[in-house]
């Protein structure tokens, strides 16, 4: 089976790389903010139409040449690639980007061939630690020590700013061979805010709340950084240690997630969890601003999407039942629905039917579990 897998390595540019780098993130921003511009005033214009401006913008603007070209098409291609998902109603209109708010620039390999000699514009060697990227030429990196080589076909490479650092993620196609799976076990699963998840074999997995961790250091450099001047060196300065904060608590959750998920896939061949509607229960008015606040910390979303990448690459079944199951309210032994289980303060079920006690998430992992395995076994 071929998949799509990113290997990110760290990037240690030497100043000229990276003044090269710092005109790269400008040029592809402005080039996507002028043809947002132009596409709200013609919304008929395609992608081929914004790319036959790149020409005209370059005589106009000489700097744009500087940098790498494939760079300046990609930033058109994400643009229409925003619209598209308006379009089908999987997000909101495009907005213009701003100055030092997620940079990156993405270029697309390309190799060519002249008198029996291969030409390529992206090469990784991973024995001298070097990536020679368009324009930039060779950076070092550090990264993937086991790897003696890359193990696909290069299709691109995107360079990021993440706090302080510079990272490159190189995305390849790879032919993946597929486990055989080692057992036919099953595990639901409960994603929840008290805890992260919990599992129908009584495992549980807490949720260390690493925003409250991190959130006293972020309030103060945030204070810190309305008193600076905008634009001045100082405030640049306080943007990058508040950048820098958000990248450990970022890596903080990855970690655990990561974590978490490759215990359960290890052991279980079919994996059954909630199919969670993040935005929805963000959008709830009836939650309260903490509750909220807590969904988005606990990333849900990400569980979820790692989850089913991992089943994939690793020959697992992965099953969502309905958001509407209402797993919290039924009694997992007689099937009894307690309504007042709605309250997710209420922590403990207690069948009126058959008299059963049980704590509420563990209850919903194994009604989870057995709904799961009706659709399966259907």
């Amino acid at each position: 089976m071929k998949i799509h897998r990113a290997y990110q390595f760290r990037l240690y540019p030497n100043k000229e790389q990276e003044m090269l780098i710092y005109k790269t993130f400008g040029c592809t921003r402005f080039v996507y903010n002028y043809c947002l511009d132009l596409k709200r005033k013609n919304k008929y214009l395609t992608k081929f139409d914004l790319i036959k401006e790149l020409p005209k913008l370059k005589k106009e603007y000489p700097f744009l040449r500087e940098v790498d070209s494939m760079s300046l098409q990609n930033t058109i291609t994400d643009l229409m690639v925003g619209f598209d998902k308006h379009i089908k109603g999987q997000g909101g209109y495009p907005r213009f980007k701003k100055k030092g708010v997620k940079e990156s620039f993405r270029t697309s390999y390309i190799t060519s061939s002249y008198k029996k000699r291969v030409y390529e514009n992206i090469k990784v060697d991973l024995k001298r630690r070097v990536i020679d990227l368009p324009k930039l030429k060779e950076v070092k990196i550090r990264g993937y020590r086991a790897l003696n080589k890359l193990p696909g076909r290069i299709l691109n490479a995107t360079v990021k700013e993440v706090g302080t650092r510079f990272y490159v993620s190189v995305c390849l196609e790879e032919e993946l061979e597929l486990p055989e799976r080692v057992n036919n076990q099953a595990i639901g699963i409960d994603i929840g805010v008290k805890n992260l998840v919990v599992t129908s074999n009584k495992e549980y997995y807490g949720n260390p709340k690493y925003l409250a961790k991190y959130e006293r250091k972020i309030k103060h450099l945030q204070q810190e950084l309305s008193r600076k001047i905008k634009g001045s060196k100082n405030y640049i300065k306080c943007k990058k240690k508040i950048a820098e904060v958000y990248r450990k608590l970022q890596n903080a959750r990855k970690k655990m997630v990561e974590a978490i998920v490759s215990k359960i896939t290890k052991h279980h061949d079919i994996i059954i969890a909630e199919n969670l509607q993040v935005k929805k229960m963000l959008e709830n008015k009836n939650n309260h601003k903490n509750l909220r606040k807590e969904i988005s910390n606990a990333t849900f979303s990400e569980i979820i999407r790692i989850l089913k990448y991992k089943s994939l690459w690793l020959n697992k079944i992965f099953i969502q039942v309905s958001p509407y199951y209402p797993s919290s309210q039924i009694c997992s032994r007689c099937g009894n629905r307690n309504e007042e289980m709605k309250d997710i303060r209420v922590r403990e079920l207690k069948c009126s039917k058959c008299g059963l006690e049980i704590e509420r998430d563990y209850n919903a992992s194994i009604n989870i579990l057995k709904e799961g395995l009706k659709s399966y076994n259907n």
